[in-house]
Order: C-alpha cells, then sequence, then structure tokens
C-alpha cells in the first residue's frame, strides 16, 4: 500500500511538472499576451505558461548563470541578444520539422541567427519620421539626414540601442561601402561629419517622442512599434519607407539548452507563430506578424510591419557580425561622441 501511494505521489509531480513551461521574455503588454497567448494555450494543451520577466539582457545573464541546471524552458530575444545566447552556449538547435507552422512564416524569419538556434516570431522596421509641417519637401532616402534643412533638427538611435549597430552598418553601405567591414570606417565618418547637426544620440523611443513634441527634433530614424505612440501625439508627422532600404530587425523565440520540458516547448513555439496567435497580437497591437496567411485591415496595418510594399523594403543584417564587433563598434562610437 505505501509502495502504491509514493508511486502515485510521484505521478502526480511528474504530471505537475509538465504542466508547466517556465518562459523568459519582457514585461511589456503581460495582460494581452495572456488573453492571447497564456490562457488558450493553457486551454488546448493544459500547459500552464510560468513567465520570468526583464530585459534582454538581465535575463541572458541569468540564463547564463543557470546554464548547468537550467530553470527557463524557452527564451523570448532580440536577435543581436538571441546570437549572444548561442555564443555562451546557452541554446540548442530546434528541430522545425516539428512545427507544424513553419511554412507560414516569411523566410527571412526561419533562420535568422543561423544554426536553427531560434525562430523569428514578430518583426519590426526601422524607418524615417519627419515633421511635415516643419520640412516642406520630400524626404525618400537616409542621406536626407545630411541635408542643410534639417541641420540641428535631426536625432539619430544610439550605438547602444538594438538598431544603432545595424544603423551604423547600412550607413556604410548606402555611402558605397561594405556594410561587412568590420570598421565600418565609411560610417563613422559620416556620422562624426553629421555630429555636429543631431540634437541628440537617443537611448529610448519616449526620450524621441518628447523631442518631436518639443519641436526640436524634426526627422529621426523611427521603430515601427512605436509609431502609434508617434501618432497619439497629433503632430504631422509621415513615415517614410526609404529608397535606399528600411532596416529590419526580428524578435526571436528559443530553447534553452537542458530544458526538461522540450515537447512543451515546441508546441509553444508552434503556438507563437500559428495563424490565429500571431493575428489576435497583431490586431491588439502587440507584435507585427510574420506568418504570412495573417490579414488585417489598414487602420490596424497602419500600426504595423505590415503589408507587401513594407515588407519587401526590408533589410537584414547578419546579427553575429555585430556580436563579433560590438565592444569595438562601442569603443570607437565613444571616442567620436566625446569630441
Amino acid at each position: 500500500m505505501k509502495k502504491l501511494v509514493v508511486l502515485l505521489c510521484l505521478a502526480l509531480l511528474s504530471i505537475g511538472f509538465a504542466s508547466k513551461l517556465n518562459v523568459s521574455t519582457w514585461g511589456f503588454n503581460l495582460d494581452l499576451l495572456d488573453k492571447n497567448i497564456s490562457k488558450p494555450f493553457l486551454e488546448k494543451y493544459g500547459i500552464e505558461i510560468v513567465r520570468e520577466v526583464g530585459n534582454n539582457s538581465v535575463r541572458l545573464t541569468k540564463l547564463i548563470s543557470q546554464k548547468d541546471n537550467p530553470v527557463i524552458d524557452v527564451v523570448h530575444f532580440a536577435d543581436y541578444f538571441a546570437a549572444l545566447a548561442v555564443k555562451n552556449g546557452i541554446l540548442q538547435p530546434i528541430d522545425v520539422t516539428k512545427l507544424s507552422n513553419y511554412n507560414d512564416i516569411y523566410d527571412f524569419a526561419k533562420d535568422p541567427i543561423k544554426g536553427n538556434y531560434g525562430v523569428g516570431y514578430t518583426v519590426y522596421s526601422l524607418g524615417i519620421v519627419y515633421r511635415t509641417d516643419k520640412i516642406k519637401r520630400p524626404v525618400t532616402s537616409w542621406k536626407d539626414f545630411w541635408a542643410k534643412d534639417v541641420a540641428n533638427h535631426i536625432s539619430l538611435p544610439d550605438i547602444t540601442t538594438t538598431q544603432g549597430p545595424v544603423m551604423m552598418m547600412h550607413f556604410n553601405k548606402i555611402f558605397g561601402a561594405d556594410p561587412y567591414d568590420p570598421e565600418l570606417k565609411v560610417a563613422y565618418e559620416k556620422v562624426r561629419e553629421l555630429s555636429k547637426n543631431v540634437v541628440t544620440f537617443y537611448k529610448t523611443s519616449s526620450e524621441l517622442i518628447n523631442l518631436f513634441k518639443m519641436g526640436e527634433v524634426w526627422m529621426a530614424p523611427v521603430t515601427r512599434f512605436s509609431w502609434g505612440q508617434f501618432l497619439d501625439t497629433g503632430l504631422p508627422l509621415a513615415w517614410v519607407i526609404p529608397e535606399d532600404g528600411m532596416l529590419g530587425f526580428l524578435n526571436v523565440i528559443s530553447i534553452v539548452k537542458g530544458t526538461k520540458n522540450l515537447d512543451a516547448a515546441y508546441k509553444y513555439i508552434d503556438f507563437l507563430i500559428s495563424e490565429q496567435v500571431q493575428y489576435n497580437e497583431a490586431m491588439d497591437l502587440v507584435d507585427s506578424p510574420v506568418n504570412t496567411k495573417v490579414v488585417v485591415p489598414p487602420e490596424i496595418a497602419e500600426k504595423l510591419t505590415y503589408g507587401i510594399e513594407h515588407i519587401k523594403s526590408l533589410v537584414f543584417y547578419d546579427t553575429n557580425f555585430i556580436v563579433e564587433n560590438y565592444d569595438k563598434w562601442i569603443d570607437k562610437w565613444n571616442k567620436l561622441i566625446a569630441q
């Protein structure tokens, strides 16, 4: 009898353990994530999502500290931090044949950090936003930041932002150099030339929005996920898809190496990239979809990275190259800004 009770307790513990999935993610829109992901996932699979939240850097550091005995099963990262996680050996390759919705996502989302260590589940762009009451001519190119009529009224992202390194690679490209030059010589020369006309190198979208409101900044690179907040200001603003390409970024979902809930991890990733979940997240303006089957109305599409023209304009750069050169670029940037 005692043996039967022990076996029953072990079975219950096993069921309880398997019915939870530990997810590391950001702390944004948690109510909507519960509505669109946690609750329907629990209803469908009987698996409870337990979240650990924080920014990319803090969560990466914690995963590294737990490397030999992982607590987290799946992790959401910006593509750069996912590449860093691979470098630190804390992720395991994903068997994409286990994902029924994999063929429905954009090709650029299928293996963004190489080696199948992550699947892109949301995309966003970095375009140009400008005040149409201050700049009367059309803005068409990244090179317009060097125009005389916008001098002292522009802002650029700091190199320490997710967008900063990619922007510098693109500057190298549009001015005729190799975007994969480890020194980014041309880009740094052009930004040095431009720096005297930059109000500030911003670090957050809220900081940039305030500068637009005060009339200090008339034009800046803006992430699409913050575009709705810019529109809410009521300012006369235009979003530009630059003729020389709009920068594309992905957030990825990865499996932590050594997870004890591998089957649940695959269910979660597949659920996340499904048409219904991607649609629900898009309609609530949480994330822009990578599932090509998702169709949203124009008033929603306007605030997302969405639509044939928008998606075709995206330019992606190898995140692993950024990881290799990041520290050197930061050092060069700090010296440039100090001048």
